[in-house]
């Protein structure tokens, strides 16, 4: 998965945000096995399961980076719209100035 990833990246198809974002939840998908050592005192005192415990932690990665990604499609259709806006507008004005012309 993480080299999928890095080949994405390098052929431009992937922006370094996001690389570093999925790169991350390979980390960590790659360290959780070898992590229930460290969680178990965590995980006894919530009264949990390891293993629930490090899905909890997944479960609120893959949400921090699906708001990531709500929050850049936003800004993007936000971009799209005024840049739309903007095309309209300059077009009507060349219309009008070649109008004027003739």
């Amino acid at each position: 998965m993480a080299s999928s990833i890095y080949m994405l990246a390098r052929r431009g198809r992937l922006s370094f945000r996001y690389t570093v974002g999925w790169l991350v939840l390979c980390l960590f998908g790659i360290t959780a096995g070898a992590s229930v050592q460290v969680v178990q005192p965590i995980a006894e005192k919530l009264k949990v399961t390891p293993a629930a415990l490090l899905s909890i932690g997944a479960i609120f990665l893959l949400v921090t980076i699906c708001v990531q990604f709500s929050i850049s499609i936003s800004g993007m259709q936000e971009q799209i719209r005024r840049l739309t806006e903007e095309a309209a507008e300059i077009k009507l004005r060349l219309e009008e100035h070649q109008s004027q012309e003739s």
